[in-house]
């Protein structure tokens, strides 16, 4: 009815002629011709609602209706949120006793969602070969695999290997090392890990093929996997000296109570692997199985193995160059010297993988758009990068032998040292192989005419190089060599590698830091703000970080002489009256006498400080640095505990007398390239822990002592990563930086270099130049 109404009223509504456009109309009238028609066509439609419930048995819609609500009902209680059990086994949930049934939230996503690592190698070891045989498998295993553990019987009688984790059960009982390793792997690692391989040090395991197994295998299978042995009650078990291969579902069912007492009651012969078989095939009924999900598993026992004179009758078998594993190894240096092989087999194997698939490049590229012109050089990797603009181009270094030209904004030539040295080397050498390789020997290198590289962000470092090289097939008449030089351009393309992700430990931003500040006469200027801008972030930061001041004086202070730095240490104590007790900050003392004080001294007086414990994190400062949360926090961050080491590239800024053209100068660092720049020759500034800087100190040897840096002794320790990167919150005052001549060569070589690069851009310093000449000539 009210459509209807709407209707009529639509056409009793008079239209003014005058107001409405002309084009409204056809849009009114088929308005109102739509609802007519629906209208007298409702009525005689037979899929309406009245004319379906009017031919319906009124009975059989109770029923119906009845039955929907039912079903409806299930389906609301399905979706009704419930509480789930908390896990008896999970150490990740918790009850709050005062709080009822109240749950603590996993810390990590992924143990929420149940996200396991991929695979965990336990190593079945003794005392006696703790030194030998398992060192060697932890070096060709353990870098692979997600996690590798070793596991003794009786305590070691020299320290265990640096690096290695070794678990120790005292018993003596080698014949029942399996069983007890299973009750530990499973109760601590039984929900972290997918799979689990059990294996002697007896063994030599190709770790690759060890976790590509495992990656393409369904972490939803039942896996007992290995190489099947013996027979145990009709079943066949895996061998333990050639690795076996358990499921999460598999080693959960193994660490049921009663599955465990079991196997620590029955399993008592003196062969571990058939203790570890019997265990496995009573509590999963499982047998063992050589291969799963089309993915085989084969090791390849050898008796009385000599390498030497085994191996050339061994590598002409396919069943032992598809091995997994290999086994028993007599000693460690044969293992390292298969280990070798297989790495041979290995990059054979790879390099016939690129030329089959540069063939298939090349074959497919023929009913591709462009044909063989299409194929990029070298073949697979991408095409070189194309500026957009003029902005883009990426720009060349020219080098030769012994120089760089223009390799940034800031330095015409450099001499090539280091790295840049070697990768020129590098090239030329693989250069003069691949010619001589193509043209049967006949070349000899003379010297290098041009070198140019660059490096392009799609593909690698790219090289062009004209070589003068020595043709010796050519015969010259006058028995002189000038005839048979001759010149070749060639390119090289060192390609990017694979990406690859460096798992890092947790770490967390309320680690307790601890600021290292040395203070020289001249760093007295910029004390007051330094000073002012710490007890502003200490108000913000709490107890969770605190100063320490390391005062150096040029001479030893005589009795009744005005101590020099006493306005800044009036200055500290006013600051520190405003914190608490337990986070005051620390004035210590060193006298230079006019000499060079090196980073270390000045970070062994902080280590040994009583107040310094081994778990401090400390972080290098300087006087004219900002300070703020975000760059403290990145540091906390950075910084891992035996793991990683941070040095921090911050943004300095230029002389503001040259930068700026006026005063008052800015009081903030603005931050573009026309203000100030990234020191990359800056080291000063780092932070570690004490431990770490404990035992990187011990590496140090005497000469070392006297020309090292803190950064250098951390690269040269080389147990540790040193991560240095640029950061954009870390930003520094112009600071004049003083080069004492008797500081060590490459210190103060380093200095100079970094103060003249300090103080502005090329075209700042011609400017003031051109302003001084001027001014000069005009007078």
């Amino acid at each position: 009815m009210k459509i209807w109404r709407l209707n009529r009223f639509l056409l009793r509504t008079p239209v003014d002629t005058k107001c409405a456009s002309r084009s409204f109309l056809p849009a009114l009238v088929g308005l109102c011709l739509g609802i007519t028609v629906s209208m007298m066509y409702a009525p005689f439609s037979e899929d309406s609602c009245e004319t379906f419930l009017a031919r319906q048995d009124p009975q059989k819609m109770i029923k119906l209706r009845e039955t929907k609500s039912l079903d409806s009902g299930k389906e609301e209680e399905m979706y009704e949120p419930r509480q789930l059990e908390v896990p008896a086994d999970s150490a990740n949930y918790k009850l709050d006793s005062k709080a009822g049934s109240k749950f603590y939230r996993p810390k990590f996503a992924a143990t929420e969602l149940g996200i396991r690592e991929k695979l965990l190698v336990a190593v079945l070891s003794s005392k006696d070969s703790l030194n030998t045989r398992a060192v060697a498998l932890n070096k060709t295993l353990a870098h692979f695999v997600t996690r590798t553990v070793f596991f003794i019987d009786q305590k070691a009688s020299v320290p265990p290997p640096p690096g290695m984790l070794i678990v120790n059960f005292s018993d003596g009982y080698n014949h029942l090392l399996p069983i007890a390793v299973l009750k530990y792997v499973s109760a601590k690692y039984g929900h972290d890990y997918d799979y689990f391989m059990f294996i002697t040090d007896h063994a030599y395991v190709r770790a690759e093929k060890i976790m590509d197994l495992v990656t393409h295998i369904s972490v939803s299978k039942h896996v007992h996997l290995g190489s099947p042995r013996g027979v145990e009650q009709g079943s066949t078990y895996c061998s333990l000296d050639g690795g076996v291969i358990l499921s999460q579902s598999i080693l959960s069912v193994v660490n049921a109570t009663a599955n465990m007492k079991w196997c620590s009651d029955k399993c008592h012969h003196s062969d571990q692997s058939l203790n570890l078989g019997k265990c496995v095939l009573h509590t999963a009924q499982m047998e063992c199985q050589a291969t799963v999900a089309g993915k085989q598993y084969t090791s390849h026992p050898v008796k009385d193995f000599n390498f030497d004179r085994d191996i050339e009758a061994l590598r002409e078998q396919t069943e032992f160059n598809k091995s997994i594993s290999v086994f028993p190894m007599p000693d460690e240096r044969t293992h390292f010297k298969l280990h070798r092989y297989f790495c041979e087999v290995e990059l054979n194997a790879t390099f016939y993988e690129i030329q089959e698939m540069k063939d298939n490049i090349l074959y497919m590229s023929q009913f591709a758009p462009g044909g063989r012109d299409s194929v990029s050089w070298p073949v697979g990797v991408p095409e070189s990068y194309k500026p957009k603009n003029r902005f883009d181009v990426i720009r060349w270094d020219y080098f030769t032998e012994t120089h760089i030209f223009f390799q940034d904004d800031f330095t015409n030539v450099k001499e090539l040292v280091g790295v840049d040295k070697l990768d020129i080397q590098d090239i030329i050498k693989v250069s003069m192989e691949k010619l001589n390789a193509k043209h049967n020997n006949i070349y000899l290198y003379s010297y290098l005419i041009n070198g140019y590289r660059r490096f392009d962000p799609q593909r690698g470092m790219e090289y062009i190089l004209d070589l003068a090289l020595e043709d010796t097939s050519i015969v010259s008449e006058d028995g002189s060599n000038n005839d048979r030089v001759v010149e070749k351009r060639v390119f090289l393309v060192r390609p990017l590698g694979e990406v690859e992700v460096v798992p890092m430990p947790y770490v967390t931003e309320n680690t307790k830091i601890r600021l290292v500040l040395p203070i020289t006469m001249h760093d007295t200027d910029g004390w007051g703000l330094f000073v002012e801008n710490y007890s502003k972030i200490k108000t913000e930061a709490g107890s969770i970080m605190s100063l320490i001041v390391v005062f150096i004086y040029d001479e030893a202070p005589k009795a009744g002489q005005e101590d020099r730095f006493s306005v800044l240490r009036s200055m500290l104590s006013y600051y520190d009256g405003k914190n608490d007790a337990d986070t005051k900050s620390i004035a210590l003392t060193v006298v230079s006498n006019k000499t060079y004080v090196s980073e270390l001294t000045i970070i062994d007086m902080v280590s040994s400080h009583k107040s310094v414990s081994d778990d401090t994190l400390l972080f290098m400062c300087t006087v004219g640095m900002q300070l703020n949360m975000e760059m403290l926090n990145r540091v906390r961050i950075n910084t891992i505990p035996g793991w990683q080491v941070f040095f921090p590239v911050g943004f300095w800024q230029f002389k503001p007398n040259l930068i700026y053209d006026k005063k008052p100068y800015p009081t903030d660092i603005d931050f573009n390239s026309k203000t100030g720049h990234y020191d990359v020759l800056s080291y000063e500034h780092g932070s570690f822990y004490n431990s770490d800087y404990k035992e990187a100190r011990k590496s140090l040897t005497g000469s070392e002592l006297a020309s090292f840096d803190i950064f250098e002794m951390f690269v040269n320790f080389g147990k540790l990563h040193v991560f240095r990167a640029v950061e954009p919150e870390f930003k520094h005052f112009y600071q004049h930086l003083e080069c004492l001549p008797n500081s060590p060569g490459k210190l103060y070589d380093r200095c100079l270099e970094r103060r003249s690069l300090n103080l502005g851009t090329r075209a700042q310093l011609a400017k003031r130049i051109f302003q001084f000449q001027a001014k000069k000539g005009g007078h």
